[in-house]
């Protein structure tokens, strides 16, 4: 196949030009947690762990930062250490501790333990590692079960390395209450497939899959077996009640699901590219293969930070989804007053709106109506029929992304109350 510019990225790179608010793209414009900073700072100035803890026992009673930008710079480069190993290449499927701390975290949240050694391979973030596996266990002509609306890159990676996507339709209740998975249409797709990539809390609707939906979704994975990869990069992302549970914990599935995350979206560190893979033994060696072949490793010292970040106290876990619904009802609101649909997201920071209600917009189609958007109310959002490939329904939606500063949000919100009233 012939690649192409990602949508999302074009949407980002249009908002930039029209100096619109950016509500396309799935990253915040809020700092990543002080403590994962510093870990980083550490591990880049410290260049070893025993310059990690001299330069922490220096903070601790140097007032640099007191007598300006040029002293705290020089007592800095003074504290630089003289031998080097986290700026450097580490172990290409990650370093022992962030390993350890991954299967301590998943133990923690997800309820099942991977092995450090023979299931966890610390990868270049969560594209990297789904682009990894696809080409690791998935083979020429392999069918790929593909949910959608999807992640516009699981079917780009499927093409790229030629496997045969195929598309069940999660559909949205006209009541506005929630999207629905119809079991008999999953098992006539998957009939065949190879894999079944599952993502949930969902992108771009904001489901968070129930257990009678995961529950179908192993039994058809048990009888066909398929390989299930779950991307699972919002797992505590959610609302209301909502509870993420990881396919890999249900009877049989341990050994047929490979789980894709990343600090991203949990740390608001979408750049640092830290991401992992949790496969079983006999397909961790082939991943880890082709991961050493495309990038060789995650950045060091990046990792080396994020070991701190897996270990923090419950509360930081729990706490972000309390964040994110408050900016839910932010943008929400102005939406809905603007006209627009959408089934409250459980999970993920996403809405999926209707605009067939919104006067300026309902005879447009989705990238027309969205660069109206960016163009005379100076938003951002995705045309939704880059959710889609088998199902017209994309041609009624623009999806939004509420993961932006509450300041950011009530900005947006603000301009969004520009459209004439809704119809």
């Amino acid at each position: 196949m012939q690649a192409s510019e990602s949508v999302i990225r074009r949407m980002t790179r249009l908002a930039r030009q029209h100096d619109a608010i950016n509500l396309a793209q799935g990253f915040t414009d809020e700092p990543p947690p002080f403590p994962l900073v510093w870990g980083a700072i550490t591990a880049l100035l410290g260049g070893s762990d025993a310059g990690i803890r001299r330069i922490e026992r220096a903070a601790a009673v140097d007032s640099a930062a007191d007598r300006g930008a040029t002293l705290l710079r020089d007592a800095l480069e003074s504290l630089q250490g003289r031998r080097d190993e986290l700026n450097q290449y580490s172990y290409p499927f990650g370093l022992p501790e962030l390993r350890q701390a991954i299967a301590a975290h998943t133990a923690r949240w997800s309820g099942f333990e991977p092995d450090p050694e023979t299931e966890t391979t610390v990868v270049l973030g969560s594209t990297e590692g789904l682009a990894a596996v696809l080409a690791a266990v998935g083979r020429r002509g392999d069918g790929v079960v593909i949910v959608e609306p999807f992640h516009e890159m699981y079917p780009a990676q499927a093409e790229i390395f030629g496997l045969a996507p195929r598309f069940v339709t999660l559909r949205e209740e006209e009541s506005g209450t929630a999207w629905r998975l119809d079991p008999d249409e999953l098992r006539r797709v998957a009939a065949g497939a190879r894999l079944l990539i599952l993502n949930t809390p969902h992108n771009p609707t904001g489901k968070v899959f129930a257990s009678e939906d995961l529950e179908a979704i192993a039994d058809l994975a048990r009888s066909r077996d398929l390989v299930v990869v779950a991307d699972e990069i919002y797992e505590h992302i959610v609302f209301d009640g909502a509870r993420h549970r990881s396919i890999a914990t249900w009877p049989g599935m341990r050994e047929r699901t490979i789980v894709v995350n990343s600090i991203s979206k949990t740390a608001n560190a979408t750049g640092w590219r830290i991401g992992w893979v949790l496969a079983p033994p006999h397909l961790t060696p082939a991943i880890r293969a082709v991961h050493d072949t495309l990038v060789v490793q995650a950045p060091t010292p990046l990792q080396k930070a994020a070991v701190g970040l897996l270990a923090m106290p419950a509360a930081f876990f729990r706490d972000l989804g309390r964040g994110y619904a408050d900016k839910r009802a932010v943008l929400g609101g102005a939406l809905r007053e603007a006209g627009f649909r959408m089934t409250e997201p459980c999970g993920a920071y996403y809405f999926l709106a209707d605009y067939r209600g919104v006067a300026d917009l309902a005879h447009l189609d989705p990238l027309p109506a969205a660069m109206r958007l960016i163009e005379r109310v100076g938003v951002a959002a995705v045309p939704g029929d880059n959710f889609y490939a088998r199902s017209s329904d994309g041609a009624r939606y623009l999806r939004f992304a509420f993961c932006r500063g509450r300041e950011t949000l009530e900005d947006a919100a603000n301009r969004l109350r520009r459209l004439p009233g809704g119809s």
